[in-house]
């Protein structure tokens, strides 16, 4: 009778000899799993390094839009690199290492500071990031897939795609003397000159007006437009600067249309779709679609939102003074104001966020109303919900009474700055001359 001894002896021959007939089988059917890696890590780096003009290449960013660069490997793990980010980084070639390397799966890994880097940085004053995340881009990317002409891969933190596609030997020379910053302008001064663009598109037959709103700061592209329903629908798209235009990143789709990029063409600008087909972009005095029928708790946009401590300008009202004050009472307290948000929660109930700021702390003063919205007008309740810092005092008197029981004419507002977006306002049906605005937003 075998004793104990001589079984687990038995049994852990039984395990070796298994681990390695499973070895061999899988050498028989293909390389080993490392064998398979460094050839993939190779086929990388020789398809960057032996792309004759380099890339063109695209980047989207977790807190604003898209970024567009030009690089050029090298077999010495050296990039070299041009960006949409300032007038300077489109214009000076700059060079930082790189190298690709086994971190689950294939991963391209930027090494030192570069302009991919200031979109990481986390201090605001390098390219007005957060202070912990930048602008939640990425410096390592996995490896995702590849054609004749194009790397695409994918950030390992924050998920946003890095595409390279094969630039022309015409695209490296205007990349390398300059003409990058000349296009960017060109586009920009288009840009600025649209007051409510729109593109004129059809849909399932039927010929369709899409307004656009075009956000130079933050490089990203509003596209909304009313259902057969009456109901509304509005996408955001990040998009990145190129030598004569803008590409819309990782797929423009609106409804049955799927947008790709917008083309210079003189001095007017078209609207490029997958199917080959474009769309110039034309200006209307007034906004395409009507405000009552994009702004509803559920519509195209919910919110008056005002960032930061500046209103957008050339806007006159008398809530001006409203807000200056509530301004200098939180720096008078040791706090920044960081924005102010009026929404519409759910079809009844409404509600108006004040945050403040000491350090990389936001604070919340949040209050809820009832209301009803007819035909444009919108009446509140009084509130019938406050939070802590609300009833503690870090809302101004004047900013509660503007909006308790308050009944307002919702209306779209002109500005004087093109980067400020569409504008909405709230104007007091008891005094015209009240009214409080900020970027339309969907919160």
């Amino acid at each position: 009778m075998m004793n104990l001894k001589n079984i687990l002896f038995g049994a852990m021959l039984l395990v070796v000899a298994s681990s390695c007939q499973k070895q061999e089988e899988d050498l028989v059917f293909g390389e080993s799993p490392d064998v398979r890696m460094k050839a993939k890590i190779d086929s990388i780096n020789n398809a960057l390094t032996t792309a004759p003009n380099g890339w063109k290449a695209t980047v989207g960013t977790g807190l604003k839009g898209g970024y567009g660069f030009y690089m050029d490997f090298d077999d010495q793990q050296v990039v070299k690199m041009v960006a949409d980010l300032t007038d300077a980084s489109a214009t000076k070639i700059e060079g930082s290492n790189y190298r690709v390397k086994q971190d689950n799966g294939a991963t391209l890994i930027f090494d030192t500071y570069n302009y991919i880097s200031m979109l990481n940085d986390p201090n605001p004053s390098v390219y007005n990031g957060t202070i912990r995340e930048g602008l939640r881009s990425d410096l390592e990317y996995r490896f995702l897939r590849s054609n004749a002409d194009s790397i695409i891969f994918v950030g390992k933190r924050y998920s946003q795609q890095l595409v390279l596609a094969k630039a022309t030997a015409a695209e490296k020379e205007a990349y390398n003397t300059g003409a990058y910053k000349t296009g960017i302008d060109k586009t920009k001064i288009i840009f600025q000159s649209f007051k409510n663009p729109y593109i004129e598109v059809n849909i399932g037959g039927v010929a369709t007006k899409l307004a656009l709103s075009i956000f130079s700061g933050t490089k990203t592209l509003d596209i909304g437009s009313v259902l057969p329903d009456n109901k509304t629908v509005l996408n955001t798209f990040k998009f990145a600067f190129n030598l004569k235009g803008f590409d819309i990143l990782a797929g423009g789709n609106h409804r049955d249309l799927v947008f790709t990029k917008g083309e210079v063409e003189g001095n007017s600008i078209f609207i490029h779709d997958i199917a080959g087909n474009k769309y110039e972009i034309k200006n209307s005095a007034n906004p395409i679609l009507p405000i009552e029928v994009m702004f509803s708790f559920d519509g195209a946009f919910n919110a008056i939102t005002i960032a930061g401590t500046k209103q957008p300008e050339g806007v006159s009202s008398s809530f001006n003074s409203i807000w200056t004050a509530l301004v200098n009472f939180h720096a008078a307290n040791g706090m920044l104001t960081h924005s102010v948000n009026f929404r519409l929660s759910t079809s009844k109930v409404a509600v108006l966020d004040v945050r403040f700021q000491s350090g990389s702390t936001v604070y919340l003063a949040s209050a809820e109303y009832n209301y009803t919205l007819t035909d444009g007008v919108l009446k509140l309740t009084a509130p019938i919900a406050t939070n802590g810092n609300w009833n503690n005092g870090w809302v101004s008197t004047a900013v509660r009474n503007y909006f308790s029981g308050g009944e307002f004419k919702l209306t779209y507002i002109s500005g004087s700055d093109p980067n400020a977006g569409t504008l909405g306002g709230l104007i007091k049906v008891s005094d015209p001359a009240a009214i409080f605005y900020g970027k339309l937003s969907k919160l």
